[in-house]
């Protein structure tokens, strides 16, 4: 015989498992490296309780979960949403290791990368759309995790469009056109947050500029 609280998470957990099972239908229909635009967190697994999600990795659906997270991160940055791309790192910080900084050339690969907290990250963020008021991000190649049964990476090529036409860091616009690319990694833990970001891209004209105005 169930407890009493017992069976109130089994009659808890029926009453997700249809909308679990819809959503897992819905990506099906597309590989995840097919997809060209970041899915909204109420349109996947990491839009239900936290109970939920540790249930579906439970069942196999880790790598699914994964990518919709890194899937909610791009999509706070299309939307921008700074909170939930905030939500999307551990509290603790993640790692953020930028390949292409002019400040890394020359430096070895497990020497470049700091530590940085989820706000530090969203104020980065902020700043980056505030230059680009109208910046939207697409994929080349979608959020798709890595094969191997303790594969954590997920991997994303990304673009972003969009106009130099707002003030950010006191750096007058241009009306330039913005035409940025990169492949990124994103560790996602079984907390299903970000630990750590390992990034090739190419630069903004705002970002060039911002470089160069913190050289001098």
């Amino acid at each position: 015989m169930l407890s009493k609280s017992a069976l109130t998470v089994v009659i808890g957990l029926a009453a997700f498992l249809p909308t679990i099972s819809a959503l897992t239908a819905r990506r099906s229909i597309q590989q995840p490296q097919l997809q060209t635009l970041p899915i909204s967190p109420t349109d996947n697994i990491t839009g239900l309780p936290l109970l939920i999600k540790k249930i579906g990795l439970k069942l196999g659906r880790g790598k699914q979960l994964r990518e919709e997270v890194v899937h909610k991160y791009f999509h706070g940055v299309d939307t921008q949403n700074i909170p939930q791309i905030v939500e999307c790192f551990h509290p603790e910080g993640a790692i953020i290791r930028d390949i292409c900084s002019l400040a890394n050339r020359d430096v070895p690969y497990d020497q470049v990368g700091k530590l940085v907290s989820p706000e530090f990250l969203g104020e980065r963020c902020h700043e980056f759309l505030a230059a680009h008021p109208d910046c939207k991000v697409k994929f080349h190649h979608g959020p798709t995790c890595g094969r191997g049964l303790n594969n954590n990476w997920v991997y994303a090529h990304w673009y972003e469009e969009g106009t130099f036409s707002g003030n950010s860091q006191g750096i007058e616009p241009d009306g330039s056109p913005l035409t940025v690319q990169g492949q990124t990694r994103f560790l996602v833990g079984n907390d299903l947050k970000i630990r750590e970001i390992v990034i090739t891209r190419t630069f903004s004209r705002w970002e060039e500029a911002l470089l160069e105005k913190n050289s001098k």
